[in-house]
């Protein structure tokens, strides 16, 4: 389906071509944006406007109104009223009524209007007196709330659920005083009715216990809907905002860990959602009450109360013996599937590799080796918990025959009735069964803590990005780069990647990067690119530290192409959107047209509509990948140009097409770009070697070439 199908790209379209006044949609809610975001004041700044847009979305909700909102740096909060009862000072707000969508703002003279959003329309006056819920925005004062030192980030988000878990709570708490009436109304018919062979009450009771019944069904249904209800959000709120972290963070937070590292400690956020969506939570909630049974259970059979406490004590002694022996096995059981999944994304990664080198008989025997330790571990862990749920199991029945050895004392001796045993066997019962769940899910508990001290760990990080944009930044750059005496190094045990480095590049100017594999030159290219900060000595860019730029909007005024040509799921234009979502369609096909590749994308079924995906990617030859790299730089409109290898895997015609591409660009953009092709050196007006991360030689590329191939021989 054609980008355009979906109203986003129309509304993105629209911004774009400065039409947003005059964008029209079937769509009453997109119709209600634009005016809503010029009452705002946001609808001038076009890229913050397309970033906030919702994506592939074929038709707008209030929801998606709502966070395109929330993403422009605006809070909403509902509020059930009348149109003509909301106070001046509240405009602009959206109000949603059963048939009517009103924007309620004041125009430029300061006078109330409202635009009628399912009529196209505007009103001047007072809004007319419906009843609705007006959504009123207040701005915020940062967009991603920093946690204070020793805040714990969970608990914070927990707490903008405080209502809904007292409701929770209490909705727990009449579930019991239910679950209470059924032993008490055991204990009365076999005490009352079939003590006294009256059987007079028995319907009256029956049915009152019946409503009691239905109400507890009830109560546990709203209670699941309720929980669900907060796992989502839960789900939502933990899963966006780690996302966002994660994309926030420095690359040199995440660069250095391997995929399956990363997604494993993602995956682990998983069980705070898995735990409200379990029987977790509600055996949780369901923990304090077990005070109350006892209680009743003191009142009705005295000592023998102590039966359930003592079974509680049980617990926790055979918990503190055998919960380590248990988490030894658990980890051991976690880090073999770890292993076992790590070689599995190896062998889908490399098996051409693996096949070329004939090693599969080889890599097959590890595969078995990591198989057999798999389920060795995991037969382990197995038999740690059997052992767990056996002796849960036995002190449940241990418990059960106590209370009916004592309880048949207690009758036989006539200090308690044969009803009062019947229900004193039931509430202990329902006292030891949350503590055996508790019991068995220790682990599951511990799991839960452990993410959410990851989680808070993460929040935690300094992020590369603050709310607002850099004012340092909305002058053009003149492309003026100079590094005065850079170093760094990846971690504190390993040699610096870069010492001491020095270089200046003029605007206009084109430097060249040489030297061998691990000399520092990507490394240079990166803390040029504001992927890295210097850990000493300055970088600069005209008359700015870099170190004073907010590094997102850095990167969004240069054009950086990487080593390795990646592209997403998405479409050709969407693709070289990523870092110029203002480029028309019309910008996207000249840039195609410089990079030389105009006509290759013509050639697709849908043009620069055409979707790509894992293995259209891969099918791509190598110089049209490189040339949507290249593209993709050519529509950003920073004068700053950095390439890191951009003739790897070039075949002589495409490297040909490059190098005419580089001498067009020359003395237009200020070029950086590490290369060890001679050809690309020669059209540099400098060249620099590195060698072990410092500067080797600075000056003619000729010279430089030669002093490589004298290194080389």
């Amino acid at each position: 389906m054609a980008a355009e199908a979906f109203i986003t790209e129309a509304l993105a379209a629209a911004i774009r071509g400065r039409r947003l006044d005059t964008f029209d949609s079937d769509s009453p809610w997109a119709a209600c944006l634009p005016p809503l975001l010029r009452a705002l004041g946001h609808d001038d700044d076009a890229r913050e406007l397309i970033e906030a847009l919702p994506h592939f979305a074929k038709e707008l909700e209030l929801l998606d109104i709502r966070n395109v909102l929330v993403n422009l740096g605006y809070e909403s909060s509902p509020l059930k009223t009348r149109a003509d009862r909301i106070a001046s000072e509240l405009y602009p707000c959206l109000f949603v009524a059963d048939d009517s969508l009103l924007v309620i703002c004041r125009d430029k003279h300061g006078d109330v209007a409202c635009f009628d959003a399912m009529q196209r329309r505007w009103r001047q006056g007072e809004p007319p007196a419906l009843n609705g819920t007006a959504y009123l925005f207040t701005e915020r004062d940062d967009a991603q709330p920093r946690t204070a030192s020793g805040e714990s980030w969970t608990f914070r988000l927990m707490m903008r659920f405080k209502s809904l878990l007292l409701h929770l709570l209490l909705m727990t708490g009449l579930i019991n005083l239910v679950a209470l009436a059924v032993p008490l109304f055991v204990m009365v018919v076999y005490d009352k009715v079939i003590g006294s062979h009256s059987s007079d009450s028995l319907p009256y009771m029956i049915a009152g216990i019946s409503i009691l019944l239905l109400a507890d069904l009830l109560l546990r249904n709203l209670r699941a809907r309720l929980l669900g209800h907060v796992a989502g959000r839960l789900d939502y709120l933990i899963g966006t905002s780690v996302f966002q972290q994660l994309l926030r963070l420095p690359p040199i937070y995440t660069e250095r860990s391997t995929m399956n590292a990363q997604l494993n400690r993602i995956r682990q956020f998983d069980t705070l959602r898995d735990f409200f969506t379990g029987s977790n939570a509600a055996n949780l909630l369901e923990l304090p009450f077990a005070l109350l049974f006892l209680g009743v259970i003191a009142a009705l059979a005295g000592p023998i109360v102590f039966v359930p406490i003592a079974m509680a004590g049980a617990y926790a002694l055979f918990g503190l013996f055998w919960m380590p022996h248990l988490k030894s096995r658990l980890r051991a059981a976690a880090n073999t599937r770890n292993n076992h999944q790590r070689m599995l994304m190896q062998t889908l990664d490399g098996r051409d590799e693996i096949k070329a080198v004939g090693g599969e008989t080889r890599w097959w025997a590890r595969f078995r080796e990591l198989s057999g330790e798999s389920v060795n571990a995991s037969r382990a862990s197995y038999m740690a918990n059997a052992v767990l749920n056996t002796v849960s199991q036995a002190l449940m029945t241990l418990a059960a025959v106590a209370v009916v050895g004592l309880g048949a004392e207690a009758v036989i001796a006539g200090e308690m009735s044969v009803g009062a045993l019947i229900a004193t066997m039931a509430l202990v019962w329902r006292v030891l069964s949350p503590l055996q769940a508790a019991f068995l899910s220790a682990n599951r508990i511990e799991q839960v803590l452990k993410a959410a001290r990851q989680i808070n760990q993460l929040m935690k990080l300094p992020v590369e990005k603050q709310h607002g944009k850099s004012s340092l930044l909305r002058h053009e750059t003149q492309g003026h780069i100079r590094c005065e005496r850079v170093s760094f190094r990846y971690a504190q045990d390993q040699n610096p990647a870069l010492l001491g480095v020095s270089l200046e590049a003029h605007p206009g100017e084109f430097v060249a990067i040489t030297g061998s594999t691990g000399s520092g030159k990507s490394t240079l290219l990166k803390l040029i690119a504001g992927m890295y900060r210097p850990q000493a000595g300055s970088l600069s860019v005209d008359t700015l530290d870099l170190r004073q730029l907010n590094a997102i909007e850095w990167r969004r005024a240069i054009a950086y192409v990487p080593q390795e040509t990646r592209l997403f799921h998405g479409s050709i234009a969407q693709n070289m959107r990523l870092n110029n979502p203002l480029a028309s369609d019309a910008r996207i096909e000249r840039a195609l047209d410089d990079a030389g590749i105009l006509d290759d994308v013509r050639a697709m079924p849908e043009g620069i509509h055409s979707r790509l995906d894992d293995i259209s990617s891969r099918n791509l030859p190598p110089g049209v990948l490189r040339g949507l790299s290249m593209a993709r730089a050519f529509l950003t409109p920073g004068r700053i140009l950095l390439l890191d290898e951009p003739g790897a895997s070039l075949d002589d015609a495409s490297d040909a097409r490059f190098i005419e591409q580089i001498r067009r660009l020359k003395g237009r953009r200020t070029i950086i770009m590490v290369s060890h092709r001679p050809s690309h050196i020669r059209l540099a007006d400098k060249a620099i070697l590195l060698e072990q991360g410092s500067i080797a030689f600075s000056g003619a590329p000729d010279e430089a070439i030669q002093k490589i191939m004298e290194k080389a021989k």
